[in-house]
């Protein structure tokens, strides 16, 4: 399965895959967190949010 995230404030959902193990859990989530930040500030270039909204009705889901 999956865990999802979502940023309340910018309306951005981060997928986590969920480890077989979920010991391995923490780390996961980790590492999504880590990566959010740069793929957000590609998002942001590319579509141009107005008000923390991300109005380009053409744009597409993008899996982090």
């Amino acid at each position: 399965g999956e865990l999802l995230l979502a940023h309340r404030k910018q309306h951005l959902l981060l997928r986590v895959p969920v480890p077989q193990d979920l010991d391995d859990l923490a780390v996961a989530v980790e590492a999504a967190l880590r990566g959010y930040g740069r793929e957000r500030t590609a998002l942001k270039k590319q579509y141009g949010p107005v008000n923390w909204l991300w109005s380009d009705s053409a744009a597409t889901v993008n899996h982090l």
